[in-house]
């Protein structure tokens, strides 16, 4: 991906926010079990670790450059190569800004979650008070599509991917990142965090009551773990 955009998100103002948003998953983690998770990562030199959770195996990608994802495998945002209903857990921080088609991206994020799995989405806030920061620098290259917590909602539900809840787990202001845990802050953003910097948007799939008679493509055949055959695998 381009230098502006490792810039951008290895900056500490963005590195404060992304541990808050996933600090803000603890509660979340801890009652989400399976074998395996997807976390889609916003950028390689993203330095915040996963709060503790009770999955297994977590396989950690990051978009790097066009619909392109690299990491613990390589694959296409309208092709990821796993098997259907592969995982108990997605996470998706910031993801869907940095890909050209989000709606391929969102399907395919369907199909490898698993029935009654949890998917977690974080996504800047496209009319709160960083907006006027993140243009400034969408200038400087770190071009950004910013989405709205609504349009994920229906994005999703197009899927059958239910919303169960929409958080406010960010900042209010992008200036200040050494104290984002103040008491203060903390008031703040739990008074206007609709307003603040990014959401959260908790969702499970819907339990499959039918089991549909096709084929399975090569792609859907399943290896250890659950990779479709093809897929290219480096380290993280």
């Amino acid at each position: 991906m381009q230098e502006s955009y490792r810039r951008f998100y290895a900056s500490p103002t963005l590195q404060a926010l992304l541990s808050r948003e996933l600090s803000a998953l603890t509660p979340i983690l801890g009652g989400v079990y399976g074998n395996n998770a997807l976390f889609l990562r916003p950028h390689e030199s993203v330095a915040p670790k996963l709060p503790s959770h009770l999955v297994s195996h977590v396989v950690e990608v990051s978009p790097s450059g066009g619909d392109q994802f690299t990491g613990a495998a390589r694959f296409d945002a309208a092709e990821l190569p796993f098997v259907n209903d592969s995982f108990q857990l997605v996470i998706a921080q910031h993801a869907f800004e940095l890909v050209p088609n989000a709606d391929d991206l969102a399907s395919e994020v369907s199909r490898v979650l698993a029935p009654e799995g949890v998917l977690l989405v974080l996504g800047f806030n496209p009319l709160g008070s960083w907006r006027p920061w993140l243009v400034g620098q969408s200038m400087r290259g770190a071009r950004l599509s910013l989405q709205s917590a609504s349009l994920c909602r229906m994005r999703f539900a197009r899927q059958q991917i239910d919303t169960l809840q929409v958080r406010y787990p960010g900042l209010m202001l992008p200036n200040d990142p050494a104290q984002p845990h103040s008491r203060y802050s903390r008031w703040f953003a739990d008074t206007f965090g609709r307003f603040g910097s990014s959401w959260l948007l908790l969702a499970r799939k819907r339990r499959s009551t039918l089991t549909p008679l096709r084929f399975r493509s090569k792609r859907e055949r399943a290896l250890n773990p659950r990779l479709a055959p093809g897929a290219h695998r480096a380290c993280a």
